[in-house]
């Protein structure tokens, strides 16, 4: 075996005229590397030749407050409910039926689903009784339904504002009418 490889190497180089032809022989040649041309598919130039038009909308995410969009579908969709907005009392009450327990519910889960909404509670009165009386009334009304959303710890996020009987819904002087006007308003806001 070792005269068989002894062989084979002055064979080899005898062959060679020269150092560097053995290296070309024994050395392994390098693998052959393609270099593709692709400087017409850059990114620069694809953008440079797309020519479609596109006008922009003006629309920043930091320049808009969509809050102002948002908050009214959020309301609307709200509204397409069972839920009521209005709810209304018993002459010279302030007491909060069981009915009525159950849509202030609702609208605590919806503030809780909505924390970017902040409501406001408009109380009304009827026309009977003093101005002064009737603010105060309207005012203890739009309190009873906050105390049942402080419940739900949404207390920082209720105002109460009473119009007494400054904004009547209906104008009449009789009892469908002030039945009408003895009455809670939900504003989101």
């Amino acid at each position: 075996m070792l005269k068989l490889i002894s062989l084979t190497t002055i064979v080899l180089l005898l062959s060679c005229s020269s150092v560097d032809d053995l290296y070309k022989k024994v050395l392994p040649k390098p693998s052959v590397v393609t270099i593709e041309d692709r400087t017409e598919n850059t990114q620069e130039n694809v953008i440079e030749a797309d020519q479609s038009s596109f006008q922009s909308q003006g629309f920043s995410r930091s320049g808009v407050d969509t809050s102002s969009i948002i908050e009214p579908v959020v309301v609307a969709d709200f509204r397409n409910t069972d839920v009521s907005f209005v709810l209304y009392f018993y002459y010279d009450g302030t007491e909060i039926d069981e009915d009525s327990t159950k849509q202030i519910i609702k609208h605590a889960n919806f503030m809780r689903n909505n924390p970017a909404l902040n409501l406001r509670l408009e109380g009304h009165a009827d026309e009977r009784g003093t101005r002064e009386y009737n603010l105060a009334l309207g005012e203890n009304r739009a309190l009873s339904v906050k105390e049942i959303l402080g419940l739900y710890d949404l207390s920082s996020r209720v105002e109460v504002i009473s119009f007494g009987e400054e904004k009547p819904i209906l104008q009449h002087h009789d009892e469908d009418a002030w039945q009408k006007n003895r009455r809670v308003e939900f504003v989101y806001q």
